[in-house]
């Protein structure tokens, strides 16, 4: 199988890049969504470890090579971003995996276009956010590869809202959900697995007993082996 192939989609702000395994015919793809301040090549591992699955690593705006606009910083500006790359490879249907903030955009996603989200894949996340303050604003400027993109990060802030996205999920309340928990993190609670579970019917909760908010470290292979599992479940998802 061949390497990734970047892809930069046009959108009325710029550019968003993303890597595409292109995989095998037939098998349904997966597409993952990084976390807050993550970017498609952090994903490169995972779309390896997939393939013959054809696989999408998506930069959200402003993340890695993918341009930003002077404004439009919301969950749903970021769901835009998602449409367009998915819009532009004419994916018909795939699993959806978000990771940290990702979740959120992930799930908004589905819970627009639940039609196209054969599954959804939640890792270490409650599909909750309030605003962000100053510690997070502060936080994220300090972030490695950030300095130089002040004006983002703080559109990030002061445009992000106080949303549950468990209010609205319905449309995907019956979809193969698998939901991921790093034991060691303080993230998510027993309490905020039990409102996921009783609200995705379908789900299987997974907590990975040594590793923290990265629920693919320190073990790998029980990352990937815990995902495939899952999707070997439902034969629709194969």
């Amino acid at each position: 199988m061949k390497a990734p192939v970047d892809i930069f989609v046009q959108t009325p702000f710029g550019k968003i890049h993303a890597l595409f395994s292109v995989g095998q015919k037939g098998l349904m793809p997966i597409v993952f969504i990084p976390g807050m301040l993550g970017k498609a090549e952090d994903w490169e591992n995972d779309l390896e470890s997939f393939l013959p699955r054809p696989g999408l690593a998506i930069s959200l705006r402003g993340r890695g090579q993918s341009e930003y606009p002077s404004q439009g910083f919301s969950i749903f500006d970021h769901v835009n971003d998602i449409e367009a790359v998915v819009n532009h490879l004419k994916l018909e249907k795939f699993i959806l995996v978000g990771f940290s903030q990702g979740a959120l955009y992930a799930t908004a996603y589905a819970q627009k276009f639940p039609e196209k989200v054969a599954s959804l894949i939640i890792q270490d996340k409650v599909l909750k956010q309030k605003k962000f303050g100053p510690e997070w604003l502060m936080k994220a400027l300090g972030h490695p590869g950030y300095q130089d993109k002040k004006e983002f990060i703080k559109g990030l802030a002061n445009e992000s809202q106080e949303i549950n996205l468990l209010k609205n999920c319905q449309p995907i309340a019956l979809k193969p959900t698998l939901i991921m928990k790093g034991d060691l993190s303080i993230l998510v609670t027993e309490e905020d697995l039990l409102e996921m579970k009783e609200i995705f019917q379908k789900s299987v909760v997974a907590i990975f007993p040594e590793s923290g908010h990265d629920v693919s470290a320190p073990d790998y292979d029980l990352y990937i082996q815990t995902i495939n599992n899952f999707i070997k479940r439902y034969p629709e998802l194969t």
